[in-house]
Parts: C-alpha cells; structure tokens; sequence
C-alpha cells in the first residue's frame, strides 16, 4: 500500500518544534511533502482545502485544549487530524481519539519511519471512517426522503435534507422537463436569513433559464460553484449584491461520473460521461445570502448520488402515479357502460346486493326502478344505429340528473333498459323520480315518428318497493321490477307499472 502525502497543515505555535516535524517528514525520502505551518486553528479555516492531513500541536496558549478538533471536524469532516503532544497521558490521548482524531503522538518520541507510517495509516483510517459515515447519512437522508411516494413530498423534503446537510440559507429544486422553468421545492430559510437581502424565487428561475439556454449548460461543464460571487464570473443571472455564494447543480435521470476543477474561486465540474442519461429533469441550487462559503468536492460528490437515488424515488413516485390511474381508469372500465359511461350490469349487481344486505339489516326501504325505451328498434331501424347510440346516451344524461343523493345509482340494464336503485327510498318517493324522469324525457323531445304511443321517444318503467328481508336474495326485488315493466308494456308501452297498479304517462302531473 503506497500513499503519496503531498499536502499537510501543521497547527504550531513554536518554530523550532514545527522545524523538528519537517526534518521528520524529510528524513523519509519516499514521501514527498508539501508542509504549511500555521500559529492559530483560525488561520487553517479559509484554506483548508489545500490540505490532505492536519497536524495539530498540544497544548496551544489559546486555552481551547481539544475543542480544536471538533472546530477543524466542522469545517472539513473528510481530513484526518493527527494529535502531536508533549504530553504523554493516556487519558488525553483517549480523549483525542473520542473526539475524532485518528492518532496521538510524543513529539519526543518521534522516529521517522514511524511518524510517515502514523500519518499514512491515518488517512486510510479517516477515508474508511468517512466512506462509512457518508453512507451512514445517505441512508438516514434517503429514508427521510423515501418515507412518502407522493413526489411533492419527497423534493419538499429532499431541499429540507440537503439545506440541513450543507448547511446553507436556502435550497431551491427547480424542474426543468418542460421548456420553461418552473419550481418544485422550496427549503425554509434559515433563522439568520435576512428576507430583505434575499433575492426573489422567480429571480432564480429566470436565472435558471439564463443558464439553460447559454453556453454555460453544456456536455464538459455542467456543475457549478462559487464560493464568492464578487470575485469571478457568474453563470446565473442573478444581482451578485444579493447572493454571496451559491451551489448550482443540474439533475439528471442517470448517474454521471464527475470530475472537479479548481479556478481561482470558481469551481467547474466536468462530466465526460453520462452514460444512457435522459434529458436534464432539473436543478438545485443551493445558496448564501451574505457568507462565502467553500464547497468541497466530496459534498458535490455526495449531493451528485443523493440527487441520483432521489430521482429513481422520483421516478417510482411518477411510475405510482401512472399505475394509480391506469388502475383507476381499469376499474372504471370494469363498472361503466362503454357507450353511456353509467354503471353496467355488473356494477348493478354488486351495488344491489351491497344495499339489499344493508337496509335488510336497517330494515329501511329499497326502491327499484326498470325503464325500457319504447319501440326502441324502430328507432334504430329509422334513424340508424349511430343515432341510436346518441338516444341512448342522451337517456342516460337524463336519469343521471333525476336523482339526487350519493347512495342512488343508474345502471344500464341492457340495450335499451336501465335501471335506478333508489336506496332508503319508499314508494311515494320513488313514484317521484319515475314522474320527474318521464318529464325530463318528455322535455329532451326526441324525435321518434315510428312510435306508436308518441311523436317523441317515450319509457315503459316498472317501479317497486320493498323492506329487504335477510334470508331473502337481492334478486327478489329485480322479479317484482320486470314483471311491472312488462305489465306497462303489455298494457301498451308510454306507461308507468307500479305495485298497486297502472298510470298512463300522459296522464302524469307533470308539475311534479
């Protein structure tokens, strides 16, 4: 196993110890270093990403002990700290490596061969520590996302997710599938955001479509982040007097493998390989009202395959939806009338027996209603079978709005019948319907001229009423109903049959 340390900042207070860890790391000839020494941790914060490995001294006159560590950890999570002590005590060095630092070593003691070794073992060390840490928090945060497969939800909360990971003022994923920008997921700000100083949403969208339409989207740079938007170019068209520093990061269905260039505080991320990927589904950005800020690589890195598996939950989310409609457009199907777009015969049946079951136990009415189209094959024959059809659907237009309550239900019987369950219904009360049905027919005016009862196209209905009894089948009522029709129609058709008898439609209070 060979490493090469090429870069490392030393956390040292006096020269002739920082003069002794260098003669060190030059004895070693096959280790090239790059050695910077610093007097305070304050000085290291704004150039840390130059460095490979901290060194830091103990005990340092600003009185802070070990808190250093963590104030280094904050910053850059992915650099190894190596404790250099005077102090041989087995409690400090316990608690230095508690608090993160990957070794602990006695200035005096110092050999090396063995402080190279130290310093090697300890990167590896921190790699696998963070690669398993990092996997740690995909998992935490995808399981955040991926609670909902509503995908409203899931970019609400992955912009919640990633504002809390870097810890920005604002995150804001914008969609950009269709020809204009349009976005999806807004973050809170932050309790320090000063809303004044803030730009507006829309302006990042018009931004968003600058950069989507100029040469800053293109296959080699398609990545972007500026630590300070006042020293370089900007690839958003956004006031730099409102954003200091932002992440600017597009989405695409597929995985891309990413590389990073370094210029000056502009940072491009080119992407040679986007294998098998769609069209750009979107963006993030990700932004500092007022702080620069420094965007490591390995949080790019990061967001890239967080951005990657949010979008398979996007997809599935989009795929759910797609099976959610079709399934509902199948069970609409499997209970409509194709031509009419009323509930079919089986629906009918399902529905009659569900409310036969329930009143019986309720012991409440039940009213059935079967209407049949007089002469309706003289139609056919007269004005044609498309004709036909339209009568048929206009029909069914008019027994839908004769009734009135959730719980009622028209069915095509079949051809030309229909049917009405009127649930919780009495006699009177379904006589009504029956009357306010051969008015509304009669207003509608069908031509009909090969009828024999009318001008116009006319009814037959059978109507009954009924407490369902629980021993008893739902097709009771269906018998007692068709035997009233064929009473009308026997009778000679335009005319309601009820339980106790026959009344002519012509001779219907039509005010009712």
């Amino acid at each position: 196993m060979e490493f090469q340390i090429k870069r490392i900042l030393l956390v040292e207070e006096k020269a002739a110890d920082a003069q002794q860890v260098l003669r060190l790391l030059e004895k070693c000839s096959q280790l090239k270093v790059s050695l910077k020494r610093i007097r305070q941790i304050e000085m290291g914060i704004a150039i840390l990403k130059e460095f490979d490995l901290i060194l830091l001294a103990y005990p340092l006159s600003d009185n802070r002990d070990l808190t250093s560590i963590k104030i280094f950890q904050q910053h850059a999570p992915h650099l190894p700290i190596v404790i250099l002590s005077k102090i041989d005590n087995l409690d400090i060095a316990a608690r230095s490596i508690s608090l993160g630092a990957q070794d602990y070593l006695i200035k005096n003691e110092l050999k090396p061969k063995i402080f190279v070794r130290s310093i090697q073992l300890a990167i590896e060390r921190q790699r696998q520590t963070f690669e398993i840490s990092q996997q740690a928090l995909m998992k935490q945060m995808l399981d955040r996302i991926c609670q909902s497969i509503d995908i409203n939800t899931i970019l609400q909360t992955t912009a919640k997710v990633i504002q809390e990971f870097l810890r920005c003022d604002r995150v804001v994923i914008y969609g950009c599938e269709s020809e204009s920008t349009e976005i999806v997921a807004v973050s809170d700000r932050t309790e320090s955001t000063n809303a004044e100083l803030e730009p507006s949403i829309e302006q990042f969208a018009q931004g968003i479509d600058f950069y989507k339409q100029s040469s800053f989207l293109s296959e080699s740079t398609t990545v972007y982040a500026v630590e300070n938007t006042y020293d370089g170019m900007s690839p958003l068209a956004i006031d730099s007097q409102l954003i200091r520093s932002y992440l600017l990061l597009p989405i695409y269905s597929q995985k891309s493998n990413l590389a990073i260039e370094n210029d000056s505080s502009f940072f491009s991320i080119a992407n040679a390989n986007f294998h098998g990927r769609e069209e750009l589904w979107g963006m993030f950005v990700a932004y500092n009202i007022q702080e620069t800020r420094q965007w490591w690589d390995w949080e790019i890195n990061f967001l890239q395959s967080l951005t990657t598996q949010v979008m398979v939950a996007v997809r599935r989310s989009q795929l759910c939806g797609r099976l959610r409609a079709a399934n509902k457009e199948l069970q609409q199907l499997a209970i409509l009338d194709g031509l009419t777009g009323i509930a079919n015969r089986r629906y009918f049946d399902l529905v009659l027996n569900k409310e036969w079951q329930r009143l019986a136990r309720e012991q409440l009415p039940l009213s059935l209603i079967l209407a049949d189209v007089d002469y309706f094959k003289a139609y056919n024959d007269t004005y044609g079978h498309q004709a036909g059809d339209r009568c048929l659907q206009t029909i069914a237009r008019i027994l839908q709005n004769c009734i009135r309550r959730p719980a009622d239900l028209v069915a095509r019987y079949g051809g030309e019948e229909f049917a009405l369950i009127l649930p919780n219904t009495d006699a009177q009360g379904a006589l009504f319907i029956a009357h306010r049905i051969v008015r509304k027919l009669a207003q509608q005016n069908i031509p009909h001229l090969q009828s024999k009862v009318s001008q116009s196209v006319t009814f037959s209905l059978g109507i009954t009423t009924k407490v369902p009894h629980p021993k008893q089948s739902g097709s009771t009522i269906i018998e007692v109903a068709d035997s009233l029709l064929y009473r009308a129609k026997k009778a000679g058709r335009n005319q309601l049959a009820v339980d106790n008898g026959l009344v002519r439609s012509h001779q219907l209070d039509t005010n009712n």
